[in-house]
């Protein structure tokens, strides 16, 4: 995550940071067995017996990572994307996703692997990361649906399979760049899910 630290963050604060951000490089790079304590203490320019007065183990550094992750909320973008139409929030929503996998796509290369195998992992990202996108999109529906302005669906299910496929889009496209839709900037990306989601391969209303 490259991100300037604020001038009033303690010396400690900024070395347990930079032991962050140099966890992250180094598992995202040789995964979570393969790597070691000393290699991130190193990538990080401390000592190997430096590391051990923040993090115990690896164990703690990878939730740490995750917790990094989960304290950048969404909240707010979720709250505003509620007042605007449907192609509006989902607009937002999209772009507030592809901004934060680009942003912390070290964090997300070091996390993605053992997402699957940790199950504390799994519980902390999927029920502070994903949780919240899914109560909002769940919740925008319904109303849009009790106000005549989306067709009645199951929201059990159109909700997560959209959320999971912006979730799962935004994470491949920061972590595989010159393989996923290289060429295609954000706003195109973005314009063409919200219409597919919305109108799926039928033409819009006006273009009918």
């Amino acid at each position: 995550m490259d991100k300037a630290l604020s001038s009033e963050t303690s010396p400690a604060e900024m070395r347990r940071a930079r032991i962050l951000e140099a966890a992250a490089a180094v598992l995202g790079e040789k995964g979570y067995e393969r790597a070691t304590m000393r290699e991130i203490a190193t990538r990080a320019g401390i000592a190997p017996g430096t590391i051990y007065l923040y993090f115990r183990n690896k164990r703690e550094l990878l939730l740490a990572i995750a917790d990094t992750l989960i304290t950048q909320q969404v909240d707010q973008t979720l709250t505003d994307a509620m007042s605007q139409d449907a192609e509006g929030y989902i607009a937002a929503i999209l772009r507030n996703r592809i901004r934060f996998a680009r942003e912390n796509q070290a964090f997300l290369q070091a996390l993605v692997a053992e997402i699957w195998t940790d199950e504390a992992l799994r519980e902390r990202f999927f029920t502070q990361i994903i949780g919240p996108v899914l109560a909002s999109g769940a919740q925008y529906l319904q109303a849009q649906i009790a106000a005549g302005r989306l067709r009645p669906c199951r929201i059990e299910v159109v909700v997560p399979a959209v959320a999971g496929s912006i979730v799962i889009l935004s994470a491949l496209r920061a972590l595989l760049p010159d393989y996923l839709m290289a060429g295609v900037s954000d706003e195109v990306l973005v314009e063409e899910l919200t219409r597919l989601y919305l109108y799926g391969l039928q033409p819009r209303p006006e273009e009918s």
